[in-house]
């Protein structure tokens, strides 16, 4: 039953007019007759004494009456409660971010959850690559990339600005260095992260450019045993300066990276049909605050 006919019959008994109740709402008093007449065929009774000189309900309309606006009511009622829940800040957000990010959004991700408790925050901690075939096939609503990557079918908000950088222990023969091309990396013995990050493709990608194959001897998902692991020996690693900054600084000695530059910026993306539920607005609303600070 369209709830717009019980609406139709309220106003036109306040009116006593299918005229004045027509232009109450701005309809035409044909569709209050049909709808009025509509609802008199789905309860088998008349609703309006037609042959009464003045507006005038039947026995059945007076109750049919009274019913309709209680129907009305806790329709709206209903819906203002749905509508409310529906933009409450509730529900899951599921995101896919690396290990080696996370270490740098994670004052974000904290104050997502502190202003947003009932929300509850589900992180896959993968690398970018996983992160994007996760967003890919729908297991997580966003994930965090790592720039850069073409895929049209995604939403790409790069939210941080920075660089990759060449990590050596103190003594090593290019801890003197502010900046060394690729070139200068060709004899090293590489720690890098395994392909399940962005960075492993685009570490050996600069070399290849450099014209040189690089001396993989590690791979790991885990970049603190990259440090631990050049510090134990004379290798080097790349890895995001920010992370460098905020958790090994003094530890190790960090060295700009040139010919090719190597910037690191993530990315927050999500596929563009994704119907964005409360949740993801609320952390992309966050994002974008962050971006502006």
């Amino acid at each position: 039953m369209n709830i717009d006919h019980f609406i139709y019959f309220i106003e036109t008994v306040k009116k006593q007019s299918f005229t004045k109740a027509a232009e109450s709402l701005f309809i035409s008093q044909s569709t209050i007759s049909k709808a009025i007449r509509s609802l008199e065929r789905a309860y088998d009774t008349e609703l309006i004494d037609r042959t009464a000189k003045k507006f005038k309900l039947t026995s059945a309309g007076e109750i049919f009456y009274h019913g309709a606006v209680k129907i009305v009511s806790n329709y709206k009622s209903e819906t203002e409660v749905l509508s409310a829940l529906l933009k409450s800040a509730r529900g899951t957000l599921t995101l896919g971010v690396p290990p080696v990010t996370i270490t740098v959004v994670y004052s974000i991700l904290h104050q997502y959850q502190s202003m947003y408790p009932a929300i509850n925050l589900q992180i896959s901690e993968v690398g970018a690559q996983t992160a994007y075939s996760m967003v890919k096939a729908g297991a997580v609503d966003m994930g965090i990339l790592i720039q850069p990557f073409v895929d049209d079918d995604f939403v790409q908000i790069p939210f941080l600005q920075s660089e990759a950088v060449c990590v050596v222990p103190p003594g090593h023969r290019l801890a003197e260095y502010d900046s060394i091309s690729f070139k200068q990396l060709a004899q090293e013995d590489f720690y890098i992260l395994n392909n399940t990050f962005m960075l492993h493709d685009s570490i050996i990608n600069n070399c290849h450019k450099a014209g040189f194959s690089p001396n993989i001897v590690m791979e790991s998902g885990q970049w603190d045993l990259l440090i631990e692991a050049i510090n134990c020996g004379n290798g080097i690693t790349i890895l995001p300066k920010p992370v460098i900054d905020k958790i090994c600084d003094g530890k190790v000695v960090q060295i700009h990276l040139t010919d090719p530059e190597f910037p690191w910026i993530p990315t927050l993306a999500y596929r563009k049909e994704k119907f964005i539920s409360t949740p993801m607005q609320l952390f992309l609303d966050m994002i974008q605050t962050f971006i502006k600070k």
